[in-house]
């Protein structure tokens, strides 16, 4: 639904998604930009970053939406509400600080799995009828300019939702249907697999020796080709293993940034001449069972006091890539100096506000060294 509630007797605001769920009220904030969106939860204004455009800024999209759920506090006290920004643009890239348990920031792409986490932890609260007079309060705030009617009587929540919801039911009989359809052929199958080698067999018992020459072929050949195959899917099953293992132990689908992994020192940051600066820092793994990696794609960020975002690429026609040179971890080396990078475009360090490193990943140190987490990020600098 989308909603114009009010907050005060002549005024009121407009809330772009509302979600009546069993497990409470989901009230989204939407945004259509484009570039690279850099800010902190706390931030009164966001920054809107293109590289070859001016920086746009804009009103911090959680505070707007906490405007909009103190209003719906004073309908609901007591029915749980959570937040969401969501950024609808396949061209955006989130660069965003939230320190919130309260406030989801995503994507059309992963809108879906924050959603479904969401609903698992929470506890249900309402039933299918509650959620329906949930629905009427609300149904007078909602910017259609008739009521929906159905048979000439109003339409409820039910209303609307039942046809979708047999919908669904009957498109999982017909999957169903397939599904037997399908388990039917593979049991024909099966059987006939089953009769033509005890064809074989038979046929095996008359025996001709040239038959039996070419059986063993078969069967050497076969063998050399499994062995390959199994040896193969051997080792990407034990791959897949340790990336599973240890994507479970670190929280992968919350895992933002490396400081539990990585310290930062020996930071040097200095005015290198009126319009550029010169930075490099030290990293070194603090916890010896994961490497990190620079990457072709690693990339300096660095935020100014005014909002302004500046990048520069870390490996270009004055700096190669070496993939193994820009490894750290525990029997590679304990530590690695960043090369120093001018800074192009700062007269005055002292408006910096932080210098970040993206494009990392980070890996679990053994004899695969398989990667856990790519385009990773790490906080080299801050006031």
């Amino acid at each position: 639904m989308n909603l114009n509630v009010p907050v005060s007797n002549n005024k009121t605001t407009e809330i772009d998604v509302i979600l009546i769920h069993e497990t409470g009220l989901y009230v989204f904030e939407a945004k259509h930009y484009k570039g690279t969106i850099y800010g902190k939860n706390t931030d009164k204004s966001w920054t809107q970053y293109f590289i070859q455009a001016e920086n746009q800024h804009f009103n911090n999209p959680i505070l707007q939406n906490n405007y909009h759920i103190s209003a719906l506090n004073n309908l609901f006290p007591d029915i749980p509400k959570h937040s969401f920004i969501l950024f609808t643009s396949s061209e955006c890239t989130l660069r965003i600080e939230n320190n919130s348990p309260d406030v989801d920031i995503c994507t059309l792409d992963n809108i879906q799995s924050k959603l479904e986490n969401k609903f698992f932890k929470a506890t249900k609260r309402f039933s299918k009828e509650e959620i329906n007079d949930i629905f009427i309060k609300l149904s007078p705030f909602s910017r259609m300019k008739q009521k929906v009617i159905i048979d000439r009587k109003e339409a409820d929540f039910l209303s609307w939702v039942t046809p979708t919801i047999e919908k669904l039911e009957e498109s999982q009989k017909e999957v169903e249907s397939v599904k037997q359809t399908l388990n039917k052929e593979i049991e024909k199958t099966k059987q006939s697999l089953i009769s033509e080698r005890a064809s074989l067999h038979e046929s095996r018992k008359k025996g001709i020796i040239f038959n039996i020459i070419i059986a063993i072929l078969c069967v050497i050949i076969s063998a050399f080709i499994c062995s390959n195959i199994i040896k193969k899917n051997t080792n990407e099953l034990n791959t897949f293993k340790q990336k599973f293992q240890h994507i479970n132990q670190i929280d992968n689908k919350y895992f933002k940034d490396l400081s539990s992994y990585v310290s930062v020192s020996n930071i040097q940051l200095s005015q290198l001449h009126s319009d550029a600066a010169s930075f490099t820092a030290r990293i070194s793994m603090s916890n010896p069972t994961y490497g990190i990696a620079l990457t072709e794609a690693s990339t300096y960020i660095v935020m100014l006091d005014d909002g302004n975002v500046l990048e520069y690429n870390v490996f270009g026609e004055h700096l190669n890539y070496n993939a193994f040179a820009n490894i750290i971890g525990k029997g590679i080396r304990d530590y690695g100096d960043l090369s120093t990078i001018n800074l192009y475009g700062i007269s005055d360090t002292n408006t910096i506000s932080y210098i970040k490193l993206t494009g990392i990943n980070l890996f679990q140190v053994n004899n695969i060294n398989a990667i856990i987490k790519d385009n990773l990020e790490i906080e080299l600098y801050s006031k």
